[in-house]
């Protein structure tokens, strides 16, 4: 093999591109030179034109798990909207949540934050740009933290300022799509921009401002027509990303936003935090091959088929036709199927599954008999049955109270429907932690019965979620839970003399060990965000416990 030649000398080089891994430097300065001519080959996708998507990013050569695909910060950020008219509102200059209604106030525009001296509130990236304009309501007969402004409109008015500020962020945002044939006069989504945030915004904010400009001279806003309003309002509901870290954010990205969508995304994306502006990373989760098309998701892995397409087309204004819900098994899973209910003079021992996933009218037919339900009846058992696993799991409920639930629902649904799957990972995680249930209490069944759990768990994600890019929260808990459960099981026979005698003792340790290492990698991306740090340095301290414990008892896990 030759050695490698720096790209703009020739000479030996030991620097490679950290984003292609195609060319080599002789040192940094080199690598800055060549960057104008080099980062439009760096990138490992194009920009295309497909017929029935429009523009999606289409990969320019083989790409591995892991491999750089794109960074960069986003066009605008702000609150992400919350349409309620009560609870915390956020702060405009850091966004997080305000929690109780004598908060205090910016000092120029006396809208509420989170705290006077909040440093995004002189940033002109943040609240700064936008204070003079907020300041400019008459406050005489505000009555109450809510009444102060609708906190879904302060992104639009952020994406408004860009035209003066920023004018080629600007165009860059018009530019995405907004889908305004699909809500146009008449749709709920045009009733609820007029009303909750063009009136608002054109009522206390941009007549004053008009006046103000007339006075001055000054053309602050130059456009701020309604029909522009509606269209980045579509805009953002359609193209933002959602940000979760210390607070809640969406954001608009100016490459990021035209990956298309699959309930099987080829990516993973990770944010930096606010001192960083929000940059998105995106990486390979699965191989990509050249040619394929780059991919996230815009709905929850862990709905069933028939609500992911319901969101998409109520959200997105499309159908999606993908791998996951084109097969009526969601790719083995079984995720939504129900069991065979049959009739008054026979049932069986099957499931129904829908005929034709991608007909919202299919009928659901046992895969053992000729049973067939339609899908206004299935939908019918769906929502009753959430309704009842919702009610259950937001009153804090007992273990008693889950497994009951689970029994009930073991009688229609099958093991691995998406509602099974909710309770049964509440359960692990208080298998161990509620009181009648602490790891003392358990018994050897229960034990038993928490790992099994853990494992069909496990079974069910890794194939919603082959890359672990939208599951591994999820993921992280389960493989945790089962090391747990194995590791008090081994420790009660450990101690009680009979390690001789427990038969595939070194199996579990083996099983105990892989979870971590997989905890580990799957929440390698999590370190950004609260609950993943906290379950990345939960992981790590039982990693450290379980290697004392192995070296103590000098155990090989080898054999």
């Amino acid at each position: 093999m030759g050695e490698n030649k720096c790209s703009v000398c020739q000479e030996k080089a030991d620097l490679k591109c950290s984003g292609c891994k195609l060319v080599w430097y002789c040192g940094k300065d080199h690598q800055k030179k060549h960057w104008k001519e080099h980062k439009g080959l760096c990138r490992p996708f194009n920009i295309e034109e497909d017929e029935g998507l429009g523009k999606c990013l289409v990969a320019t050569r083989d790409l591995s798990p892991g491999d750089l695909i794109l960074v960069e910060h986003p066009l605008v950020y702000g609150p992400r909207p919350h349409m309620v008219e009560e609870g915390p509102v956020p702060c405009p200059g850091c966004c997080r949540l305000i929690i109780g209604e004598k908060s205090p106030r910016c000092p120029n525009c006396e809208f509420p934050v989170c705290d006077p001296a909040c440093s995004g509130l002189d940033d002109m990236e943040k609240h700064g740009h936008e204070c003079m304009i907020l300041g400019l309501r008459d406050i005489s007969a505000i009555n109450g933290l809510h009444d102060f402004y609708r906190q879904d409109a302060l992104l639009a008015l952020r994406c408004l300022l860009l035209q003066k500020r920023h004018p080629k962020k600007y165009a860059q945002l018009m530019d995405m799509e907004g889908h305004l044939e699909r809500r146009g006069r008449g749709t709920d989504a045009y009733d609820d921009v007029q009303n909750r945030i063009f009136n608002y915004l054109d009522d206390n904010f941009f007549r004053p401002l008009k006046c103000m400009e007339m006075k001055t001279g000054k053309n602050i806003l130059p456009d701020t027509a309604k029909e522009t309003i509606h269209k980045i309002c579509g805009i953002i509901d359609v193209n933002a990303l959602e940000i979760n870290q210390d607070a809640e954010i969406s954001a608009l990205y100016p490459t990021a936003y035209l990956m298309e969508h699959n309930c099987v995304p080829n990516t993973y994306h990770s944010f930096q935090n606010v001192s960083d502006g929000y940059k998105i990373t995106i990486r390979a989760a699965l191989p990509i091959k050249k040619g394929d098309h780059i991919s996230t998701m815009y709905t929850h892995a862990l709905w069933g088929t028939q609500a992911r397409r319901e969101h998409l087309k109520e959200t997105k204004y499309f159908s999606c036709s993908c791998k996951r819900c084109s097969d009526p098994t969601e790719l083995g899973t079984y995720f939504s199927a129900f069991l065979c209910m049959g009739t008054s003079e026979k049932s069986c021992d099957g499931f129904h599954q829908p005929i034709d996933p991608l007909d919202d009218n299919t009928e659901w037919s046992c895969n053992k008999c000729d049973v067939k339900l339609t899908n206004n009846e299935i939908a019918f058992l769906v929502n009753k049955i959430g309704e009842e696993v919702d009610n259950v799991q937001l009153s804090s409920p007992t273990v008693r109270e889950l497994d009951a639930l689970l029994t009930k629902m073991s009688t229609f649904l099958h093991p691995n429907h998406y509602h099974c799957y909710a309770v049964k990972h509440s359960l692990i995680q208080l298998y161990g932690y509620q009181q009648g249930y602490m790891p003392a209490q358990l018994t050897d069944e229960t034990l038993t019965k928490k790992a099994n759990m853990c494992r069909e768990l496990l079974n069910v994600t890794k194939k919603l979620d082959p890359g672990n890019s939208r599951l591994p929260l999820y993921t992280g808990v389960i493989l945790h839970e089962l090391h747990l459960a194995n590791m008090i099981a081994i420790k009660r026979k450990w101690d009680v003399g009979m390690k001789t005698r427990v038969k595939g003792i070194i199996t579990l340790l083996q099983e105990c060990n892989q979870c971590l290492i997989e905890a580990k990698e799957v929440l390698r991306n999590e370190f950004t965000t609260p609950p993943g740090e906290k379950l990345n340095k939960l992981i790590a301290t039982s990693t450290q416990e379980f290697n004392r414990w192995i070296e103590r008892n000098k155990i090989d896990l080898k054999k």
